[in-house]
């Protein structure tokens, strides 16, 4: 019987509550953990990723959580000392394909959306481009039947408005390193799952990643930003280091022009597990 949910410390709670949700869509096409497991969360936020994963495997996991931006950083460290029992190491800095310092937009109202690839110069674009995917969600019945039958344009322009608040940004310098790098730092011989969700940031965390550290990655998710443009490069780089590829994009994401890639090494076995039954979410 797996633990329960932890109630973590977040920055908006309405975050935490959606990230949950979002959580199960990372376990398809065959991706799975065991007791045991050793997992990468590149692009933490608060921990909700991990904290399910945790939960799921009660306990029995190490897990090395990524997350660049000072004020989110604070609140994954906090949720990392009080709830994960020692398994969780919060690192301090992003990955990219080299060493660097990048100006971090951060959205405090909506922490989900901050990134080195958002600026006062595109967050217009970029708000046009969230605002359809949650229209989509919502006619998709995704908060609830009576939001359901507003009218579309209605709709777009009340999601628009409430979105506003991506125009408060703050800028850190954060720091970013290869996850190669992180990996000699850290001592880690394997990794059971690669989990990247990094705001349009993907392909520089996976050019990160030497030729002699990809045969040490069993699996791994990627959630691709400007998905017609860059997801044919991240299946090609997996595809590329040995794994069956899986590609999934639902309306919503499709909106958001947005998608997931879930990629297993051919052939790959659980390995470090205990033998006992896979992970398996509960959506």
């Amino acid at each position: 019987m797996a633990m329960k949910a932890m109630e973590l410390h977040c920055i908006n709670r309405w975050e935490a509550s959606f990230l949950r949700e979002e959580v199960g869509g990372y376990f398809a096409h065959g991706i799975e953990c065991r007791p045991g497991a050793t997992v990468l969360d590149v692009g933490a936020n608060i921990g909700v990723f991990s904290a399910a994963v945790y939960e799921r495997l009660d306990g029995d996991v190490r897990i090395y959580a990524f997350e660049p931006v000072p004020p989110l950083h604070a609140t994954l460290d906090r949720n990392a000392r009080e709830f994960f029992d020692g398994r969780l190491t919060a690192l301090p800095y992003g990955l990219a394909s080299r060493e660097d310092e990048l100006d971090f937009s951060y959205v405090p109202a909506a922490t989900i959306f901050s990134s080195s690839s958002r600026d006062q110069g595109n967050i217009e674009a970029e708000r046009r481009r969230v605002t359809a995917s949650v229209v989509e969600m919502i006619r998709q019945g995704g908060l609830g039947p009576v939001l359901r039958r507003v009218p579309a344009p209605l709709l777009t322009l009340l999601v628009s408005r409430k979105l506003r608040v991506m125009r408060r940004l703050e800028t850190h310098r954060v720091k970013v390193r290869p996850l190669s790098s992180a990996l000699d730092e850290q001592g880690i011989d394997h990794i059971d799952l690669l989990k990247i969700d990094v705001e349009g940031a993907e392909l520089d965390v996976l050019k990160g990643i030497e030729e002699r550290h990809w045969p040490l990655v069993r699996q791994a998710v990627v959630e691709v930003e400007r998905w017609q443009q860059n997801h044919g490069t991240v299946c090609e780089i997996l595809r590329t280091h040995g794994f069956a590829v899986s590609t999934e994009q639902d309306s919503v994401q499709q909106a958001g022009d947005i998608g997931m890639v879930f990629a297993l090494r051919s052939g790959s076995s659980q390995g470090h597990g205990t033998g006992t039954p896979p992970f398996t979410p509960a959506i």
